[in-house]
């Protein structure tokens, strides 16, 4: 099986290409590859693909509120041309969508995860260009596979000097900095790892093109996630938990967000909880 995979330095992409193995796979990342130039895409027929999976995604979430063509260049258009391209080439594409798709119903309170059918109700610029994105790539190409996940973090570092939240974390702690972290926003935080092996058994198994949540399982508050980070590291720094309006973040967010896995399930597919993928990541970072 040959894969293409569109942003391979990057914290999913990394973890892809090691799933699948070198051997298998071929990059296409900046600068020799840019996902917004369609005449570039013809670049992706010369490896005679099986699969082509797009992890280039604007993920800043704040920033997107004052840059919706920038969050809709990448999130949206790039991904739906690139669904066409690999609709008329025979390619199989997979691309990445978010938990943040969803909202906050009126005078609703949500306490069940989310799954593939439920309204979309997105809050943010970011959620709304995922969301775009998510549409126009299935009725472009319905044999493409779109998958939302949640609260990403790995180990890549070469593509952003943003620090994803379990390294921000230990570094506030090293730091013995007072730690405001939000606590009532409810997700399930996800390791590339995880989800990059869960991806590879889910597409052997030749799923319909369609949406798919995969997350690992579980669920927390990030000031809990916050408290197993500093727990398992072995820190006790002063942890403030605030609301998500104390905390002032230009986007909003979902204050319940956790997706459904019942769906992966019929495929034999499960990650592992959210406090199994983290024991691994701080292992590894103490080995490395």
């Amino acid at each position: 099986m040959r894969i293409g995979i569109i942003g391979s330095g990057g914290q999913l992409g990394s973890d892809l290409v090691a799933v699948y193995g070198e051997e298998s796979v071929l990059r296409f990342d900046r600068p020799g590859f840019d996902v917004t130039n369609p005449t570039q895409f013809d670049f992706l027929t010369m490896g005679q693909l099986d699969y082509l999976i797009n992890t280039s995604a604007y993920n800043e979430v704040d920033k997107a509120e004052e840059d919706l063509e920038g969050a809709f260049q990448l999130n949206a258009f790039a991904p739906a041309r690139l669904a066409e391209f690999c609709m008329k080439e025979g390619i199989r594409f997979v691309t990445f969508s978010t938990d943040y798709v969803f909202g906050d119903p009126v005078g609703v309170q949500r306490d069940l995860p989310w799954n593939e059918m439920d309204e979309s109700i997105p809050l943010s610029i970011y959620g709304i260009s995922k969301y775009s994105g998510e549409r126009m790539v299935l009725n472009r190409n319905p044999d493409a596979i779109v998958i939302r996940t949640c609260g990403l973090y790995g180990r890549a570092r070469n593509v952003s000097r943003r620090k994803n939240f379990v390294d921000l974390m230990l570094q506030l702690a090293k730091d013995k900095r007072t730690i405001r972290v939000v606590s009532d926003q409810i997700v399930t935080p996800t390791s590339t790892w995880s989800l990059a092996g869960s991806v590879q058994e889910l597409l052997k198994r030749h799923p319909e093109g369609g949406i798919y949540h995969m997350s690992n399982m579980g669920e927390c508050s990030w000031y809990q996630f916050a408290q197993t980070i500093f727990q398992m590291a072995g820190y006790a720094p002063e942890v403030i938990p605030v609301t998500q309006k104390e905390y002032g973040a230009k986007a909003r967010r979902p204050k319940y967000s956790v997706l459904s896995k019942e769906k992966i399930g019929l495929f034999g597919v499960a990650l592992p909880s959210w406090q199994s993928a983290l024991s691994r990541y701080l292992d590894q970072l103490i080995s490395d």
